[in-house]
């Protein structure tokens, strides 16, 4: 019996220590493009631009400076709710404890990849739900596309090559991309307590929308907007804690943000964590049995 209780303790050290172990190790998951002179931008927007001021030797040490201009929603941005929504917050005013929070992943890029108008429907975070369990309040939840895979290629990724507008000479929308169905966003905000919503294409609403109905319903109330997100086919779909840290613009209805997540580098319902749960859960039963013979 001693030796039976020393050998559990013993596997029970071994499992604290080998859990220890596996879960310090974290990734860092660049969930932002880089600005330059592919960086997209909405149509009849500011494109970015970057101006050398100085570069190079003064005579006594190296010197470096530069200037750049660009819109508001260029690139990786943040959208302030004031962006579709009279007297809801600017940038300056989202509080910071709003700018990290739980990282989820809702995957649609099955259905985008046979349709390029595909939405974000009530039923797929329903069925996240049954998988994954309750969205935590404070999350983030990002809107996987798999639309990434065409940036920076305007055509591709906007479904238009035109950058002057994004409408046609009769007022019907040029641009084809995935984004939020208004219900679904309309679910999120009765249902569930989010503080912001990321997307991997140029705008929460999707491309044919003239009406931009997801964007003022969370925006309404106070849920920014994250687009244009990069490497979301890296985000896990649960276990991550995303940082959206934009510039803090006073007024701004929006900023460029750089947009990380932190993650272990096993996600929570990979299967090299369930099969490691099962083995000890095993080990413990048959630890227990011996115990009882």
């Amino acid at each position: 019996m001693i030796l039976m209780l020393s050998i559990t303790v013993a596997f029970q050290f071994c499992f604290v220590f080998v859990s220890c172990d596996h879960g310090d190790k974290n990734v860092i998951i660049d969930l932002s493009y880089s600005y330059d002179e592919e960086t997209l931008f909405w149509p009849g927007s500011d494109r970015f631009v970057h101006t050398i001021v100085q570069r190079g030797p003064t005579g006594v040490f190296w010197y470096e400076s530069n200037k750049f201009e660009m819109g508001e929603h260029s690139g990786t941005h943040i959208d302030a709710p004031s962006h579709f929504s009279e007297g809801k917050q600017r940038i300056h005013d989202i509080p910071k404890e709003h700018l990290f929070g739980p990282g989820i992943k809702v995957d649609i890029s099955e259905k985008a990849s046979i349709n390029s108008d595909a939405l974000l429907e009530v039923e797929d975070l329903k069925s996240w739900e049954e998988e994954n369990g309750i969205i935590p309040n404070g999350a983030i939840l990002m809107v996987f596309t798999d639309w990434g895979r065409f940036y920076p290629n305007r055509t591709a990724y906007f479904g238009s090559d035109r950058n002057d507008s994004f409408t046609d000479e009769n007022g019907k929308s040029l641009l084809h991309f995935p984004g939020v169905s208004p219900e679904a966003a309309n679910w999120l905000i009765i249902n569930r307590d989010v503080v912001g919503v990321g997307i991997d294409t140029p705008s929460i609403d999707y491309g044919p929308s003239l009406t931009f109905s997801a964007h003022v319903k969370l925006y309404e109330q106070n849920i920014y907007g994250l687009e244009n997100v990069a490497n979301l086919d890296q985000l896990p779909t649960t276990g991550s804690t995303v940082y959206a840290l934009p510039i803090k613009i006073k007024d701004g209805s929006g900023a460029p943000v750089r947009l990380f997540a932190v993650a272990d580098d096993v996600g929570t319902n990979s299967a090299e964590s369930m099969a490691f749960s099962l083995f000890i859960l095993q080990l413990d039963c048959l630890l227990l049995l011996m115990m009882s013979v």
